[in-house]
């Protein structure tokens, strides 16, 4: 297996701190690398409103990449700013469509990993490429009780590419 990167992480400012975790991309990977998320951005002190919502899209993105990617393993990058928290999920694998009831919406008891990203991500780039798949959320975080995670123009926040 390479060593080589399998997509460019983003960027880590001067001042900044990030960690990374690589796994096989199998159902246990999935409570494994939150618990990774939360020990690690626990360490950093974000706040645990910024914690738990950098769980939950870890959670979501870490089973969409082991369910959906057919990629032998996952990636979590997580970097932390002055006022931003964030995650890259990738793989390198290829989208694959799940099987299953296409009835309605309401009645569907899976497809709603990517929603719950976006409802708690401040922003979301999705990027797709032959070389795998990427999605980069930011949150914000929290200064002296005072949320940073509303941004400018949020809407709309999700980006493909």
């Amino acid at each position: 297996m390479s060593t080589s990167p399998l997509l460019a992480r983003p960027p880590v400012a001067r001042g900044s701190t990030s960690a990374i975790c690589v796994m096989a991309a199998t159902d246990a990977a999935v409570p494994a690398l939150r618990a990774f998320t939360r020990r690690t951005v626990h360490a950093w002190r974000p706040g645990e409103p910024a914690t738990e919502a950098l769980a939950l899209i870890v959670t979501e993105l870490v089973t969409n990449a082991c369910q959906h990617s057919g990629s032998p393993h996952v990636t979590v990058h997580l970097f932390a700013g002055e006022q931003i928290l964030g995650v890259e999920v990738s793989d390198n694998g290829a989208w694959k469509n799940q099987a299953g009831d296409a009835g309605p919406a309401e009645e569907a008891v899976s497809g709603r990993g990517l929603q719950l990203v976006e409802a708690y991500a401040a922003t979301v780039r999705i990027r797709r490429s032959r070389g795998g798949t990427s999605v980069i959320a930011t949150v914000g975080t929290e200064t002296d009780g005072t949320r940073t995670d509303e941004i400018p123009e949020r809407q709309p926040h999700v980006r493909l590419e």
